[in-house]
């Protein structure tokens, strides 16, 4: 068979495999048990509600018979709400399509590179998966950026409720003065409001959307004031004091682990590099790695042990706060 016909349809079993494990994974709850008992929209309502800014922009749907098909399973909800949490105006059919491209691409430059299928494929997996973790580092730096946008936003929206303002103009106060992402976030918020949801839901939604345990405390002071009452401005101020310690503790946590992160990545990064540079100089080197039977079983071997390696450090690294 031609190699890069085989590279292809290498490229695209991967592809199909990487699928169905996230049809697989994607149905297993990814929001804490905390967030789950607060009040307030569910994920999927948040997503079909959220989707609505993310096509105003006048694009048609490129795979319109495939958004159809999916919308509203887990793992295209799933999708969604990870857009949203990054900021990136997509649908989930637009962020297939880059993923999918960027697998092709990683797949003709690796076989074109190395001269070798196999690792058409396994840069084509790599260039699969390279668009989500993108998009899960966007979100994770937005999310970073939000927590510590927060303490400012409180001691704001708490001056105006002094002031005599109600909340949702303390919304607006914080919408207009503050920078995103957390305008963007009180702007939504303010939007639900106008088109008739309730503030408690519009929070909801809002905590949904960021996962953050710092908002889960404001947002559930803001409910437990709209619903019963209460000096909102003094217990905004004790919260905006305890995130800036937090803030404080974490950037003292990462300064710390920032070594063991930078040895996972080159655990991961080093060997594929490796074998990619010395295929390029000396291609057939490494053929027995990939036709012998001992070559196959250290290779599985060397994937095992990188994993648990990661894993264990991931683990080590994994502080709470």
């Amino acid at each position: 068979m031609d190699p890069l016909t085989l590279a292809v349809i290498g490229g695209v079993l991967v592809f199909g495999l990487i699928v169905a494990m996230l049809l697989v994974f994607a149905g297993n709850p990814s929001v804490s048990e905390r967030l789950m008992d607060t009040p307030g929209p569910t994920s999927q309502e948040v997503v079909h509600r959220d989707r609505l800014p993310a096509e105003s922009g006048g694009r048609a749907d490129p795979l319109p018979q495939l958004s159809e098909a999916l919308r509203g399973t887990a793992f295209w909800d799933d999708v969604q709400m990870n857009l949203l949490r990054a900021g990136l105006l997509l649908r989930p059919s637009e962020a297939l399509i880059i993923s999918v491209l960027a697998m092709f691409a990683g797949l003709i430059i690796g076989w074109l590179v190395t001269g070798q299928p196999i690792f058409g494929v396994l840069t084509g997996g790599l260039g699969l998966t390279i668009p989500y973790v993108v998009m899960i580092q966007r979100a994770a730096r937005r999310q970073s950026a939000l927590t510590s946008q927060l303490p400012d936003a409180l001691d704001m929206l708490s001056s105006a409720l002094r002031s005599g303002y109600a909340l949702t103009r303390g919304f607006q106060v914080v919408h207009s003065q503050m920078h995103p992402p957390i305008s963007e976030e009180f702007h939504r918020v303010l939007q639900e409001v106008q088109v008739g949801i309730s503030v408690t839901d519009a929070l909801g939604g809002l905590l949904t959307r960021s996962k953050s345990y710092d908002l889960e405390l404001v947002v559930a002071a803001m409910q437990t004031q709209l619903t019963m009452g209460g000096n909102l401005s003094e217990v905004l101020d004790n919260i905006a004091g305890m995130i800036r310690e937090r803030v404080r503790l974490q950037g003292e946590i990462d300064a710390a682990t920032s070594e063991g992160r930078l040895s996972a990545i080159i655990l991961v990064a080093m060997p594929i590099a490796m074998a990619v540079i010395i295929s390029a100089v000396s291609p057939g080197y490494l053929n027995p790695l990939f036709q012998e039977r001992v070559g196959i079983m250290m290779l599985l071997g060397a994937g095992a042990l990188m994993l648990m390696g990661v894993l264990i450090i991931r683990k080590l690294l994994d502080i709470d706060i």
